[in-house]
């Protein structure tokens, strides 16, 4: 990477939960996606609601040399938080960082091989 690239980071972002094992073992996956994730220098958990870190929190962690944020909601249905209160905090993010490009990516749900990958996880508890 050359020193004008920009840096890149993903946040994948649940739901929360009151429940802290719940939310470490979100946690966990994000790292191992972190670990096997190429074209981000970044992988950071953020949580919509229930516990920290926020979206907003997590942004603010990031060092100042990423310009570009992708954010992964790791969603299953295009409910009322997918819909509305993501896009509310990635709004209240390109507020805050008014020099960062934040994107939005599409909802874990949408994924075209998710009914696979379900298939794969029955077959695999036979």
């Amino acid at each position: 990477m050359t020193a004008t690239s920009p840096q890149r980071a993903l946040i994948i972002m649940a739901h929360g939960s009151r429940r802290a094992a719940a939310n470490e073992e979100f946690f966990q996956l994000v790292a191992q996606v972190a670990a096997s994730a190429t074209g981000y220098q970044l992988v950071r958990p953020a949580l919509l609601e229930q516990a920290p870190p926020t979206l907003l929190q997590a942004c603010h962690e990031l060092p100042e040399s990423v310009t570009e944020i992708d954010v992964y909601p790791l969603f299953f249905n295009q409910g009322r938080h997918v819909e509305k209160d993501i896009p509310a905090q990635v709004a209240e993010v390109l507020d805050a960082f008014p020099g960062r490009q934040v994107r939005l990516l599409e909802y874990f749900g949408s994924s075209a091989g998710l009914a696979n990958l379900i298939g794969e996880h029955l077959s695999s508890q036979r």
